[in-house]
């Protein structure tokens, strides 16, 4: 009930509140300033590590509507979808595990205790960029952050107030509708924006997603300083018919995730030579499953949910120290707290569940880093950081960043780094639950990574290209071990390491401004590299990592004209990857076959002035080509969405 009220509203406020303008997307910057990858930000031909920005509006024109499909497009990022839209959605950067991926909004981080983050939930509703940093970053933001960052950000007001409203629909009974507001106040700007996206899936019963998301920002600046305040509410109700074999037998399993995400970046200048800066964030997440099912051993249909909530608190201090030698020194100290508790139970139909199991967890962190950036002399610039993280759950833990970039020659510059990062173990990794026993002398897991690459860029920033090689060591990674008589109760330990290295290339073009394209491919090879003795598992060394591929390719082309008229395409291309086949016991491993997807998109404006009305089209997997991202589970066939959006400035 609760959440078809919270769908309910956000629908409401999106046809009936203010609209705003359309913004032409910036077909000539190729090199942004990038805040994720340093604590202050950066142009990102300046890093030693690399950096791709999406644009919202760009993805927005392109109809792109959830983020998981706009990190398709990244360099290393494999995203893997349990079957229709709603349905579990995993990241894999650069061949690490679904833990290993920092995801922030707005610098709130969002992970669960562990590291895991589950995208398909997250809309690209009020986004203003998407900002991913591929490499270790635990030095910036301690615990999972092994194989990279994803940090999302809200737009922010303008002077000239406007408002947008749009709405499509088609196959699968497809249905989007958002609206936005942008403005200022004096010295306040401001952001107001809410979506509602709804499908009955690809499956003939139980399958329909609903998704309501509300999101604002509030800024402004005075002689004090500058502070900013964002809060996105996500409700989502999924629908699910599949056993864990992939067959649909379930007319009544559904799952419900409410997430509320919280932040304030408040920052004051002290005289010409420092900043100080204060960073906090909440982000707490409600999620419900209900089953009614016949259990195993009975006639009597039961039944059962399980309850769980959880909560990230973070609190962030620190200084910028402008030195006279062309470097800034940060020295800054971080405070997190991470709660769970989830509850389950069961009874008959009809009747109140009866607890059968309950699990209550609550940990802290404190971290103390400096970062020292420096630019000695015009074509050379350098990065030292160091951080030390403090964890009630595990013991102390240290990290590291030395980067350097070098132009070599007018437009090519080499960049190379060496760094470490760690992810901490999960709650029910290290307190018994109803399946498996405590872990608690559990290690974090640890890497160590190694990069070099070039940059080179076209005089007028018209083309850049870039390339890298990578070297990683996972070690300590935790596994999963089964359990023996009488309870059968499993565990968790260290047990294996795997090394993930790769090769990286992308090439950004822009003509004029009418044409813009990117092209990347990745060949990244994460495997097996040595078993613990004890390891009851069926890995080996040598074997490949699970649902990631070697070979991954990515091609985005987009024309604007002078009237408003965009099309835009997309082609991806996966390669083959291993899976486990779970109709079996045991499980023994398949291949999932290659696959190549291409996506179209236009718009065409019908009307231009101060109000706006435009028609907009995007045609998904356009060879309705049958493939699987986790095996048994087909992905979405062809696709298409015709809708429209009338924007206007006040």
């Amino acid at each position: 009930m609760k959440t078809k009220l919270a769908l309910t509203l956000a629908t409401f406020l999106t046809i009936s509140g203010p609209s705003c303008l359309a913004q032409s997307p910036d077909t000539t910057k190729l090199e942004p300033v990038v805040i994720s990858a340093s604590k202050i930000p950066r142009r990102a031909d300046a890093l030693s590590q690399p950096v791709t920005v999406l644009s919202g509006d760009d993805l927005r024109a392109r109809g792109v509507s959830r983020v998981s499909d706009a990190l398709r497009e990244v360099p290393g990022a494999q995203l893997v979808q349990s079957g229709s839209p709603g349905s579990i959605t995993s990241l894999f950067l650069r061949g690490g595990e679904s833990r290993y991926t920092k995801v922030l909004i707005d610098g709130v981080p969002v992970n669960a205790a562990g590291g895991y983050f589950d995208f398909s939930h997250l809309t690209t509703d009020n986004i203003d960029r998407i900002e991913i940093v591929r490499g270790p970053a635990s030095v910036l933001y301690g615990a999972d952050a092994v194989s990279g960052v994803v940090q999302i950000f809200t737009r922010r007001g303008s002077a000239s107030p406007g408002g947008s409203i749009s709405a499509r629909g088609g196959t699968y009974h497809t249905l989007d509708v958002d609206g936005e507001t942008l403005g200022a106040i004096r010295t306040t700007n401001y952001s107001l924006a809410a979506g509602h996206h709804s499908t009955d899936g690809i499956l003939p019963f139980n399958n329909q997603y609903r998704n309501g998301t509300l999101s604002t920002s509030v800024g402004g600046s005075s002689g004090l300083g500058e502070a900013r305040i964002s809060a996105r509410y996500t409700t989502a109700e999924f629908h699910y018919p599949t056993d864990f074999t992939g067959q649909p037998v379930d007319t009544n399993s559904y799952r419900v995730q409410h997430r509320l995400t919280v932040g304030l970046d408040a920052a004051r200048s002290i005289g010409d030579r420092a900043q100080a800066r204060l960073l906090a964030g909440t982000n707490d997440v409600y999620d419900l499953s209900e089953d009614i099912a016949v259990p195993f051993g009975s006639s009597a249909p039961e039944h059962s949910a399980l309850r769980s909530r959880g909560y990230r608190r973070n609190v962030e201090g620190r200084a910028a120290l402008f030195l006279p030698t062309n470097a800034v020194l940060t020295l800054g100290g971080v405070f997190e707290q991470e709660h769970e508790n989830s509850a389950t139970g069961s009874g008959p139909v009809g009747a109140p569940t009866s607890q059968t199991e309950a699990f209550d967890a609550t940990r802290h962190s404190i971290a103390y880093y400096t970062e020292l950036i420096g630019n000695p002399v015009e074509r050379i610039s350098y990065t030292l950081s160091g951080r030390v993280d403090d964890n009630s759950d595990y013991a102390r833990f240290a990290t590291y960043r030395v980067g350097a970039n070098a132009g070599v020659m007018p437009g090519i510059r080499l960049r190379a780094s060496l760094s470490n990062a760690f992810n901490a173990p999960a709650f029910n990794e290290l307190r018994p639950t109803l399946y498996t026993v405590g872990s608690p002398d559990l290690k974090p897991e640890r890497i160590h990574s190694a990069e070099i690459g070039l940059v080179g860029t076209l005089p007028g920033d018209a083309a850049r290209f870039s390339a890298g090689y990578f070297r990683q060591r996972f070690a300590d990674l935790i596994q999963y071990v089964n359990g023996g008589p009488p309870d059968f109760k499993g565990s968790f330990a260290n047990l294996n390491a795997v090394v993930s290295n790769g090769f990286e290339t992308e090439l950004q073009v822009a003509i004029g401004n009418r044409w813009r394209g990117n092209a990347s491919y990745t060949v990244v090879n994460p495997r097996v590299d040595a078993v613990d003795a004890n390891y009851q598992g069926g890995d080996r060394p040598g074997d490949a990592l699970l649902r990631r591929p070697s070979h991954s390719g990515a091609l985005v082309l987009s024309y604007f004209d002078a009237a408003g008229f965009t099309v835009g395409s997309s082609v991806s291309y996966v390669g083959r990857r291993p899976d486990l086949d779970f109709t079996q016991f045991p499980s023994p491993r398949v291949s999932l076959p290659a696959y190549t997807k291409v996506d179209l998109s236009g718009e065409l404006p019908l009307f231009r002035a101060a109000r706006k009305l435009t028609l907009t089209a995007r045609l998904e997997n356009l060879f309705n080509r049958r493939y699987e991202e986790v095996f048994n589970f087909p992905a979405p066939g062809r696709t298409v969405l015709i809708g429209g959006r009338a924007s206007t400035m006040f």
